[in-house]
């Protein structure tokens, strides 16, 4: 062998006889190293076996860990410099893994020799060593690095296996889930702290005198030796719900069951089986409680649907029983309206008793000298005959007329909305009204502006407003020495018309003022006071309004404001 008959002279024998015993030890003292404990104690043996001036080791760590890297040098160093020589001797021997290369010291002059042995990892894990030495290395050197390597390796694949045995049963001892180990027989091997807290078990020799199919509810172990068992060993896995029983309290408790086979490695053939189980009492729990809440919930939505229904129906009563409230007063407002135009009308009665005596006396006289014509002996005249029967039937349609205006304020009539002559309409009411006072020395004054020619309204109520604004002007003149009454109409905006009625009598106190529009206060000593409060309804009824303000002049205006019909 090279290396042995290098070692002529029985003194280098001797040290290489001590460098390989003492590379013997190290195993047993790195078994409670980690992983850097384990490259720093191989770095300080090499940089003594093998004198020299450098050691560099690069050994992995835990998972998701960083390497454990490890500089030893024969001097002193700043660890600035300790960082700077790593980098140097990494990146140095990336890629040659077994060949020896020469670079500048970084420790000081001169040139320095490195050689490096990988650890069995992959990857850049490796030890290198550098000395300024022209015989370095060695065969000698080369295999004390190489055994050292071969002895890191191992160390640490048991350092690391050992940590991520510690790992998992620490993850299984602290899971909440029951985890347990047995042999293809059913001899339980290993369960967790979980499963012994689920299952009531005290004792591990409770567990060793029993068979995993004791855990069991009574009627779930025939199904699981016969069905399930053969199952596992046959695919190598099954899942779903069983029942476990707990031991001390005979308690049935539902598991989700994940039952598996485990197979050795290398054969491929069955060793063990192995179950993960979760406890599903607190999920049967939170069903329960939500079938629960859910049949709560349904009864209320019922009993709420019920109630509702009932509401519905309620409603339903109470916006029929509104109805026909609103029709009864709308049926009450109409004959209180037709009630105020009696009124009205029978306070014109006297008067109208004497407009109407009048064509009827002329009627009256037109006969009866007919009738004395006819019997007097002498010749008959036709023409004059004519002139007299002419005479009396134009009183008669005088008469007549005067009873028609009457009768249409005082009937019921038609209440529908429509389009309406405004100036016909107001020249109408103003007849009837004139003809009601038995004043004839009012000087009455009619205006109308073309803008404002129609309304859409309902004539024989329009009319009833109008007549009793000029009738109460006509009685607020009686003792006026200046009776003059204006009636115009005019165009606002694009929206509104106006009527207005405007007189010269005596006014309003300011007492009666405030409280104009309401019903049963008046001025007048026989009247109800309801004639402006019906007014203000029926102009609100046809979307208008109506207002009263005291004339400059003396005397009072009263404003009736009215949308514009949307035909214009």
């Amino acid at each position: 062998m090279p290396w042995v008959d290098e070692l002529s002279e029985p003194q280098q024998l001797r040290h290489c006889i001590r460098d390989l015993v003492a590379l013997s030890t190290l195993p047993a003292l790195w078994k409670d190293y980690d992983s850097r404990q384990i490259a720093d104690s191989a770095a300080a043996a090499l940089l003594s076996m093998l004198d020299a001036d450098v050691i560099y080791v690069s050994a992995p760590g835990l998972r998701n860990q960083p390497a454990a890297d490890v500089i030893r040098t024969r001097g002193a160093v700043t660890a600035e410099s300790s960082g700077r020589v790593e980098r140097i001797l990494r990146s140095a021997w990336r890629g040659k893994r077994e060949q020896i290369s020469v670079i500048d010291n970084p420790l000081g002059t001169g040139t320095l020799r490195i050689a490096a042995a990988p650890m069995g990892f992959g990857g850049d894990d490796i030890i290198v060593a550098g000395s300024p030495d022209p015989q370095f290395p060695s065969e000698t050197h080369r295999l004390l690095l190489g055994i050292t390597a071969n002895h890191a390796t191992l160390a640490i694949q048991r350092w690391l296996a050992e940590a991520e045995q510690r790992r998992l049963v620490s993850v299984i001892e602290r899971s909440s889930e029951f985890v347990g180990f047995a042999h293809l027989d059913g001899t339980p091997q290993y369960i967790n702290k979980a499963a012994f807290e689920l299952l009531g078990l005290s004792e591990f020799q409770e567990l060793q005198t029993a068979s995993i199919f004791d855990f069991l509810a009574p009627d779930e172990q025939t199904r699981a030796r016969t069905e399930l068992l053969p199952m596992v060993m046959r695919t190598g896995r099954w899942l779903g719900e069983l029942n476990f029983r707990h031991f001390k309290t005979g308690e049935v408790i539902p598991f989700l069951l994940d039952w598996f086979r485990i197979d050795d490695p290398r054969t491929g053939r069955p060793t063990n089986m192995a179950a993960v189980s979760r406890d599903l009492r607190p999920q049967k729990k939170l069903e329960d409680d939500l079938r629960r809440l859910n049949e709560s919930l349904e009864q209320r939505v019922a009993e709420r649907t019920s109630e509702l229904a009932e509401a519905l129906e309620r409603l339903t009563i109470e916006a029929e029983e509104r109805a026909r409230s609103d029709v009864r007063a709308q049926n009450l407002q109409a004959e209180l309206h037709h009630a105020a135009r009696l009124s009205t009308a029978g306070q014109m009665a006297g008067a109208l008793a004497h407009e109407l005596n009048q064509p009827l006396t002329a009627i009256t006289n037109s006969v009866n000298a007919g009738r004395r014509m006819m019997a007097n002996d002498g010749p008959l005249r036709v023409d004059t005959l004519r002139e007299i029967l002419d005479e009396a039937g134009q009183q008669a349609l005088r008469a007549g007329e005067i009873i028609r205006r009457l009768r249409e304020f005082v009937t019921r009539g038609e209440t529908d909305m429509r389009i309406e002559n405004l100036p016909d309409l107001i020249g109408e009411a103003s007849e009837l009204a004139s003809a009601g006072t038995g004043l004839h020395d009012v000087e009455v004054r009619l205006s109308f502006d073309p803008r404002a020619a129609t309304v859409f309204a309902s004539r024989i109520q329009l009319q009833q407003v109008i007549l009793n604004l000029i009738r109460n002007a006509h009685e607020a003149m009686t003792q006026s020495e200046w009776r003059q009454l204006a009636v115009t109409t005019a165009r606002l905006d694009d929206e509104s018309i106006q009527i207005v009625v405007a007189d010269r009598g005596s006014g309003l106190p300011d007492s009666i003022v405030e409280h104009l529009f309401e019903p049963f206060h008046t001025t007048k000593i026989d009247g109800m006071g309801l004639g402006l409060s019906i007014c203000r309804s029926i102009v609100e009824a046809h979307r208008g309004k109506l207002d009263y303000e005291p004339n400059d002049g003396g005397g009072a205006i009263f404003r009736v404001t009215l949308p514009v019909p949307l035909q214009h």
